[in-house]
């Protein structure tokens, strides 16, 4: 983990790339913390917001078919730079929403920013790891996931101190604005990518379905940790604004050191042991968040499901591109479609199961689909 930190400190293009992944995670992770806000401000049911959250990710996929080619055109530095800067400006429009589908328009126009701009900074760090031969795809995640807790921790601070959503979110954009304008002659030198072409969104090909799965699982899992823990701490644990938030800070802490120290986890346990273990670890947090009612063991329990998830996706990424017979870019596009698959369905099928049955159970729901992972990963034969 040490080395890791060393590289981005010393190394001006992985600095640069790491620290546009965190400022996604900044940025949103902000947004995330505060949804209850929302949610009370526009009295939406969980339903509602279950469908409101759709836009975020039907801008993604209108997007991703269109990211590659873009990336291609406009080199890898400058499609992230300018996806950036685009996010930042639209990431206060939901604060301004008046109703369900303001709301869910606005996530559209966010969710079109926030594909691209992941798309190309992934695209980056693949290629200053090709270009200068580092290893840094797992050091950016966790970078990603150190900013969220970040964004998340200080937005109950923020909304401790009666800040407006609006100008938290403009505040912020301005600042994460004024950092990409500084890393703008590094970013702008990035080594271009020339295989980022084609389409970003793939059907899974059979060699491969058994990782899309746990894929699928493991980010509907995340993504509900993101959507829905603010709000159940906050709406069923009748928490305040900033133990609310810490469910999700929580929560990417583990991610990130988790992520920091993947690598070293793969080496000692292997791919096949580290995303059972994981798995399991994540549907045991999810369990104590939901079934030992208090916001001290929920906020626990999310933070477990973050240590359990972390290593996971990079694994599974790294997996994908070494099956027989699939190109890798064929096969992570793959896996990485199955996973916004689970972010499209995720967040209404949560609001839904919350408003008929309790939050709480849709929350549970999570923990079966980290044991439906544990057993594909305990099965399959290609880790």
């Amino acid at each position: 983990m040490i080395r890791v930190l060393r590289t981005f400190t010393l190394h001006l293009p992985s600095l640069s790339v790491g620290l546009t992944f965190m400022t996604l995670s900044i940025l949103f992770g902000s947004w995330l913390a505060r949804l209850p806000e929302v949610q009370a401000g526009l009295m939406l049911s969980e339903g509602q917001l279950g469908l409101a959250l759709l836009g975020l990710p039907l801008g993604a996929l209108t997007i991703m078919p269109l990211a590659g080619w873009l990336i291609e055109r406009l080199t890898t530095g400058r499609a992230m730079t300018i996806a950036t800067l685009a996010f930042c400006a639209l990431i206060p429009l939901p604060a301004f929403a008046t109703n369900l589908w303001t709301l869910m328009g606005a996530l559209y126009i966010v969710g079109l920013a926030n594909s691209f701009m992941n798309v190309s900074m992934n695209a980056a760090a693949a290629a200053v790891e090709n270009h200068y031969r580092l290893a840094i795809m797992s050091a950016c995640h966790g970078m990603f996931s150190l900013g969220a807790m970040i964004g998340a921790g200080s937005s109950g601070l923020v909304a401790a101190a009666g800040i407006s959503l609006q100008g938290h979110l403009i505040g912020l954009a301005l600042l994460m604005v004024g950092l990409q304008l500084l890393l703008r002659p590094v970013t702008s030198a990035l080594p271009h990518s020339s295989s980022s072409g084609g389409s970003s969104f793939a059907l899974p090909p059979r060699s491969i379905w058994g990782l899309a799965l746990v894929g699928f699982c493991i980010m509907i899992g995340e993504g509900a940790v993101a959507d829905w823990s603010a709000i159940y701490l906050k709406n069923v644990l009748s928490s305040g604004p900033f133990v609310a938030s810490l469910g999700f800070a929580g929560f990417s802490l583990a991610m990130a050191l988790g992520r920091f120290a993947g690598d070293g986890i793969r080496q000692a346990l292997g791919a096949r042991r580290t995303i059972f273990g994981g798995s399991l670890l994540g549907a045991a947090g999810m369990g104590i968040a939901t079934l030992i009612p208090s916001p001290a063991t929920a906020v626990l329990g999310f933070t477990i499901v973050g240590m359990g998830f972390s290593a996971v996706v990079p694994l599974l990424f790294s997996a994908a591109a070494k099956t027989p017979g699939v190109s890798p870019g064929n096969a992570i596009a793959a896996v990485a479609s199955s996973g916004v698959v689970g972010f499209l369905i995720g967040p209404p099928l949560i609001g839904f199961i919350g408003e008929y049955y309790g939050l709480g159970l849709g929350l549970g729901f999570v923990a079966f689909l980290a044991l439906v992972s544990a057993g594909v990963a305990r099965a399959y034969r290609h880790l």
